[in-house]
């Protein structure tokens, strides 16, 4: 994966952002959504289908920290939106 990168994310679906991956973080480019939403899942399992375990992300940007490998996901509440995620 190119770091960094953008990855726009459909409103209100989980946008898989980063693969197997221990530290980062994770940058709001796109202000127009109401909210955006976080979640990982430990790597190979299978991609979120609901809310739980999801949390808002309340600043501009969020740290990725993991001791093994992690799918990281995003969910843009409401109107598409578009992050950057720094590995």
């Amino acid at each position: 994966m190119t770091n960094p990168i953008n990855v726009k994310c459909d409103a209100d679906e989980w946008t898989k952002v980063a693969e197997d991956v221990t530290s980062g973080n994770i940058w709001i480019v796109n202000t127009s959504p109401a909210a955006y939403r976080q979640t990982y899942r430990d790597t190979g399992e299978a991609a979120p289908t609901d809310l739980e375990g999801a949390v808002n992300i309340v600043d501009r940007s969020i740290p990725i920290s993991a001791e093994s490998g992690i799918d990281v996901y995003i969910m843009a509440v409401g109107v598409d939106g578009e992050v950057r995620v720094d590995l």
